[in-house]
């Protein structure tokens, strides 16, 4: 019981911290206005609709690659059930995807896209965790 909660718990770790460098990085090669206030709606409703599509790539691309280290690193530590373990990892990154673009909203392709990407990720995830992609089975 104590080591598939440090998996959940471990694997959550590292899709955030992969969010969080992907979308650090992301900011320093876009950089958001100095006077952004993300309380005020409309400013960010008409900020992200003005945004070209690599900023937005860059979110994307970590709730995907987030999905994906922390679903498997999830799974592999629990050693059984992957799907179910990366499944969890997903369902949180998922949440946080949805809460976003709920918050702020994003153009349409991007929540598609974020949505199907995570879900995506998390069966890639599970299933290099079983070792039945590659032949190794993930210790």
């Amino acid at each position: 019981m104590v080591r598939k909660l440090l998996a959940i718990i471990i694997g959550v770790l590292v899709a955030g911290v992969v969010v969080m460098m992907i979308q650090k990085f992301g900011h320093n090669l876009y950089p958001p206005p100095a006077d952004m206030d993300i309380s005020d709606q409309e400013f960010m409703r008409e900020y992200i609709a003005g945004l070209p599509w690599g900023p937005l790539a860059f979110v994307l691309a970590s709730y995907v690659l987030g999905t994906l280290a922390g679903g498997w690193t999830a799974a592999s530590i629990a050693g059984q059930s992957p799907l179910l373990f990366a499944g969890i990892v997903g369902a949180l990154i998922l949440a946080g995807a949805v809460w976003n673009v709920m918050t702020i909203p994003h153009p349409t392709w991007f929540t598609a896209t974020a949505v199907v990407g995570v879900l995506v990720a998390t069966g890639i995830a599970a299933r290099f965790a079983s070792g039945t992609s590659t032949g190794i089975k993930a210790v």
